[in-house]
C-alpha cells in the first residue's frame, strides 16, 4: 500500500484530513458548548426582567389571587421555554415562588446574589438534584434596592442536547466534505502517479531495447514538463543508438576495405599470383593502406579524447594569418599536383586570435586539404581571413562538384561522405570534417559550409567552409 506513490500520496492526504477534522471537531465542540451556554444565559437575563416585574406586582398585591395565579403561570411558561427550574426568594433566602419542589437555597448562593452579584455556578442545590446543575442567580431590584433573587437551575443534559444537535449537523456536513475531499485526493493522487508510472514503464522498455516508447503529455505542470523532458531524452537516446549503430557499421566498412586489400595482396605475393617484378608496387599499396588504417585509428582515438570531459584545450594567443601561410606551404605539393592557383586575401598582415594553436592548425589543414581534394584541376582555391562582429573569420573555398543540399546538414557527421566522394576518393575515412566540428565546438565557436552554383546551367559549384575564433 505504501510502496506506491499513489498509496503514499493518498494516505498522506487522508492522514492530514483526519488530523484537521479531529482538531476542528474538538474546537467546534468546545465552541458549540460555550455558545449554547452563553445563549442560554442571555435568554435567562432577558426573561429575568419579566419575572422581576411580576414578582414585584405579586408582593404589592399580596391578597390578589389572580395576580398570584398569573405569576405562577408566567414562571411555568418561562421554565418550559428555558428548560430550567425557576426559584424566586426574598432577601432572607426564603422561597416565595418555584416551579419545582425546592424549598431552600444554599446560603453561599443567597449571600452573593442579595449583595447584587449575578452568579453562575454548578451545584446540586442542597441535594435537590442527583447531579450538579448549572445555576444562574440574578438579584431582583426595586427602586434601587435588592428585594430578592431569582435562580434558574438547568440540567447540563438539556444544554448538551442542544449542543449535540448542532454538533451532529457539523459532523454530517464534515463527513460529506471528507468523503468529497478523499475522492478528490484519490483522483489527484492518481493523476500525479499515473504519468510517473507511465514514465517508469517506458523507461523499462527503453532499457530493454525498445526505443519507440514515448509518454503522453497531458498537462503543462511539473509532471507534464517531466514527461516532455523524458520524451526528449528518449528521442536523444534513440538518435544516439542509431548513430552508434551507423558508427559501428561505418567503422566496420572502413576497416574491412583496406584489410581486405592488404590480406589479398599479401596472399597474392605469398602464393605467387603476383609476379615478382610487381610485388614492390603491391607492397607499396599495402603500406599506404596500413598508413591509412593507422591514421583513421589515430583520428578516432583523438575524437574519443575530445568527447571526454577531461579533454582540455591549450589556449594561447597566436597569429592566424601566419598559421594559414604555414599550412599552405605544407600542402604545396598537393596544390601543385592539380595545378591549382591559391588566392589568399588577408584583411590585415596579422590577425591575433585565442585558441589551441595545434588544434586550429589541424582544422586549417583539414579544410584546405579538403578544398584541394575536391577542386577541379586548373582552378582556384580562395583563402580569406577577416574580422567581423568582434570575431576573427577564416574561409576557404574551391570550385568543384560541390555538396548537395541534402548533404549539407550531415557533412560534419563521422564517416559521412557524399556519393561523389565515395566514388572518386578512397584516401579519407570521413572523419576530417567531424574532427573540425569537434574542435570548433570545444572552442565554443561556429563552423559552417555553403555550396552554391557558379552560374545558371553550369555543373560547377563554389563550396566554402568558414569558422570563427575569438580575437586576442
Amino acid at each position: 500500500m505504501f510502496k506506491s506513490i499513489l498509496g503514499r500520496l493518498f494516505w498522506t492526504y487522508a492522514t492530514i484530513l483526519a488530523l484537521v477534522f479531529t482538531s476542528l471537531s474538538v474546537s467546534v465542540g468546545i465552541f458549540v458548548d460555550r455558545f449554547v451556554t452563553s445563549e442560554h444565559i442571555d435568554d435567562i437575563r432577558r426573561v429575568s426582567d419579566t419575572i422581576e416585574y411580576w414578582t414585584g406586582v405579586m408582593q404589592i398585591e399580596t391578597d390578589n389571587l389572580r395576580v398570584k395565579t398569573a405569576h405562577r403561570q408566567i414562571l411555568k411558561s418561562w421554565a418550559d421555554f428555558l428548560g430550567s427550574d425557576i426559584v424566586v426568594t426574598n432577601t432572607n433566602g426564603e422561597v416565595i415562588a418555584s416551579t419545582c419542589s425546592i424549598t431552600t437555597v444554599p446560603d453561599e448562593l443567597v449571600n452573593k446574589v442579595v449583595n447584587g452579584e449575578t452568579i453562575t455556578s454548578h451545584t446540586n442545590f442542597n441535594g435537590a438534584y442527583d447531579k450538579k446543575v448549572q445555576v444562574v442567580g440574578i438579584p431582583m431590584e426595586y427602586q434601587g434596592g435588592i428585594v430578592g433573587a431569582m435562580y434558574f437551575n438547568t440540567a447540563r443534559g438539556n444544554m448538551r442536547k442542544t449542543a449535540l444537535e448542532l454538533f451532529y449537523l457539523f459532523l454530517m456536513s464534515s463527513m460529506f466534505s471528507i468523503f468529497v475531499s478523499a475522492l478528490l485526493v484519490y483522483m489527484q493522487s492518481k493523476r500525479i502517479s499515473k504519468p510517473i508510472g507511465a514514465i517508469n514503464k517506458t523507461a523499462r522498455d527503453i532499457a530493454s531495447g525498445n526505443y519507440d516508447g514515448r509518454v503522453a503529455v497531458t498537462s503543462t505542470d511539473e509532471i507534464g514538463q517531466l514527461a516532455s523532458s523524458f520524451n526528449f531524452m528518449a528521442d536523444s537516446i534513440e538518435a544516439l543508438e542509431e548513430t552508434r549503430g551507423e558508427f559501428i557499421s561505418d567503422v566496420a566498412h572502413e576497416l574491412r576495405t583496406p584489410m581486405t586489400s592488404i590480406s589479398g595482396f599479401i596472399e597474392g605475393i605469398m602464393d605467387g599470383t603476383i609476379p615478382a617484378d610487381k610485388q614492390n608496387d603491391y607492397l607499396k599499396i599495402v603500406l599506404d593502406e596500413s598508413k591509412r588504417l593507422t591514421k583513421m585509428v589515430n583520428d578516432m582515438l583523438e575524437m574519443s579524447k575530445m568527447s571526454s570531459s577531461e579533454y582540455k584545450l591549450d589556449v594561447t594567443q597566436f597569429d592566424l594569418n601566419e598559421l594559414t601561410r604555414i599550412c599552405i606551404i605544407n600542402l604545396g605539393s598537393r596544390i601543385d599536383e592539380k595545378n591549382l592557383e591559391p588566392e589568399v586575401d588577408f584583411e590585415s598582415d596579422t590577425l591575433e586570435v585565442l585558441g589551441d594553436k595545434d588544434a586550429i592548425q589541424r582544422v586549417v589543414i583539414n579544410l584546405v586539404d579538403n578544398a584541394v581534394k575536391f577542386s577541379y584541376p586548373n582552378t582556384k582555391i580562395s583563402i580569406k581571413t577577416w574580422t567581423e562582429r568582434g570575431r576573427a573569420h577564416f574561409c576557404v573555398g574551391n570550385f568543384g562538384d560541390g555538396i548537395k543540399g541534402s548533404d549539407l546538414s550531415n557533412i560534419f557527421n563521422r564517416f559521412y561522405k557524399t556519393d561523389k566522394s565515395r566514388v572518386n576518393d578512397k584516401s579519407g575515412a570521413g572523419l576530417g570534417l567531424s574532427f573540425v566540428k569537434n574542435i570548433m565546438t570545444l572552442h565554443k565557436q561556429s563552423v559552417w559550409v555553403e555550396s552554391v552554383d557558379t552560374k545558371e546551367g553550369s555543373s560547377v559549384k563554389y563550396t566554402k567552409f568558414t569558422f570563427t575564433l575569438e580575437l586576442a
